[in-house]
């Protein structure tokens, strides 16, 4: 029992009052503004708003990037923002992957040397046989030796995909990774991804602005308000058919529900 606790907290995700303030050129502005989340370990949540709303910025703070000007941020039992930049770092390697929607590739590697990275960081004597393991997931494996400036934007983030998953995080952080993307490339994703949940649950926050897609991948929809961000609406997305499209009768009944319910709320967030 003891270890089943522990497994369920080290994926747990929550913030207590958050609030951040920067100063401007034209005095403070304020971003967050009391911002309470729990999220379960293995817990899918898309995070949707209007742009510059915030959610950015709270991703940021919940991987321990940034820092909040007041409140707390708990990831599993470790609290971080009571930490340093050292500490946070320290559990953001540990527990922690990101998937940005710019991919962040460095640019003098192989697509195989990117997803490496992380696990030679954290010294794994297998880092090649684990790396090339997830090209193969992703479906890149023939691939695995040309340089991101070789690669489509659809393979770029696969390899960004495959370099997030490497370390086996406990929970995975998305930043808008499928908006610069087709809608063919973005859908062969959200497989690819749902297929490893599947098999490797872990704790994923989603920023999107497509609702659809938060459904489609969510287990919950958190709306925020614009800014400064607060909480709006916390939505339980009712129990989905595994291996579903973007565009089946179930997500669609969904989206149209959302719609009918709240209209005026996803005029103003969507």
């Amino acid at each position: 029992i003891k270890d089943r606790l522990i497994k369920d907290l080290e994926g747990m995700v929550r913030a207590l009052d958050l609030r951040k303030t920067v100063l401007t050129a034209n005095g403070e502005l304020e971003i967050l503004k009391g911002i309470d989340l729990e999220i379960k370990a293995s817990e899918s949540v898309a995070l949707v708003g209007p742009s510059g709303s915030g959610r950015t910025t709270l991703l940021s703070l919940l991987a321990g990037l940034d820092t909040a000007t007041s409140g707390r941020i708990y990831l599993g039992s470790d609290e971080i923002t009571a930490m340093d930049e050292e500490h946070r770092a320290i559990v953001r390697g540990r527990i922690v992957g990101f998937i940005f929607q710019s991919f962040q590739l460095l640019s003098s590697l192989s697509a195989l040397e990117n997803v490496m990275v992380p696990l030679e960081l954290k010294h794994s004597p297998n880092a090649k046989s684990i790396a090339l393991q997830l090209m193969e997931k992703v479906g890149l494996a023939h691939r695995y030796s040309h340089y991101p400036s070789k690669l489509s934007g659809g393979e770029q983030q696969r390899v960004a995909i495959a370099r997030a998953l490497a370390p086996k995080p406990k929970i995975l952080l998305m930043d808008e990774p499928f908006v610069s993307l087709d809608q063919p490339t973005a859908e062969s994703l959200y497989s690819v991804l749902m297929k490893y949940w599947q098999k490797n649950p872990i704790t994923i926050i989603l920023i999107t602005h497509n609702l659809k897609e938060a459904i489609l991948l969510g287990d919950r929809i958190i709306f925020f308000s614009k800014r400064p961000a607060s909480v709006v609406y916390d939505h339980k997305i009712k129990s989905k058919t595994e291996g579903l499209s973007i565009d089946n009768t179930e997500i669609q009944n969904e989206y149209d529900h959302l719609n009918k319910r709240f209209p005026s709320l996803l005029k103003g967030l969507v």
